[in-house]
């Protein structure tokens, strides 16, 4: 297991290493997001002290930070799955001795490290300085946080690992692909604020796995909670990655089972 993972998190650092114009392109789309974003909140806390219970300054934190780790966990697995399963390659994967699973896992975290940064990290210090946001004061939200993002990279990777699986019996999974952004982006916060959801949608939501992706570290960061009532979303965070993880672990060996590689 531990050679499995080292050998995955090399190649994803190498990986994102070599493709250093995407990262650059990554940095400066995700920028303009951002200055979008607090350019359309700033003006509507124009006239106005509070927005669902939160003020200007910590909605304007909790949006940018939803939208900038973004650039953290966001994965590519399931098209890189789906495209080696059209391509043949997953053969040549599965005659490697490694664990699929834990081996694509690694290489996704690899990637997220590198991103983190080059990207994650240099916008979030941009937004300090440039956009206002609010960096925490309490010295126990760093390390939670930091824990939390990892978790968000773990959920995320999940639902890409279970996309990308879809490909092996649908032959083609773009549109579940497609489907699965459009949850994240609605779900997770880091598009859309979760406290503008009306009740009981909210509450609803809450307890899916997207919200772990944004949303939760996101109002980690900003400190909208104590630390002892902050454990209560962390842990919510930490049931998803392991039930997506798991989940991922027990479909493979059934999708392995169904396999019929392409030309042959």
């Amino acid at each position: 297991m531990i050679p499995t993972l080292r050998t995955g998190l090399a190649l994803g650092v190498k990986l994102a290493l070599a493709y250093r114009f995407e990262a650059l392109v990554q940095l400066l789309s995700a920028s303009v997001v951002a200055l979008l974003s607090w350019s359309l909140w700033t003006a509507v806390f124009r006239d106005r002290a509070t927005v669902a219970g939160q003020d200007g300054p910590g909605m304007i934190s909790y949006v940018l930070v939803a939208w900038l780790i973004t650039t953290f966990y966001g994965s590519r697995v399931d098209q890189e799955l789906a495209a080696r399963f059209r391509e043949g390659l997953i053969a040549v994967d599965l005659l490697r001795p490694w664990d699929l699973h834990l081996h694509t896992y690694a290489r996704d975290l690899g990637r997220a490290g590198v991103a983190l940064l080059l990207s994650t990290i240099p916008l979030l210090l941009l937004a300090g300085s440039l956009l206002g946001l609010k960096p925490p004061e309490q010295l126990w939200t760093w390390p939670v946080f930091a824990l939390s993002l990892l978790l968000s990279h773990a959920i995320g990777f999940g639902f890409a690992f279970l996309v990308g699986l879809a490909s092996f019996r649908l032959r083609n999974a773009a549109g579940l692909t497609h489907l699965k952004a459009t949850l994240i982006g609605v779900f997770s916060g880091s598009l859309i604020p979760l406290d503008l959801f009306p009740e009981p949608i909210r509450s609803l939501v809450l307890l899916l796995p997207f919200q772990g992706m944004s949303h939760t570290p996101a109002i980690l960061f900003t400190e909208r909670l104590p630390f002892v009532q902050a454990m209560g979303p962390l842990l919510v965070q930490l049931l998803w990655a392991l039930a997506l993880m798991l989940l991922g672990r027990f479909l493979l060996r059934g999708a392995l089972r169904a396999l019929v590689v392409q030309g042959g």
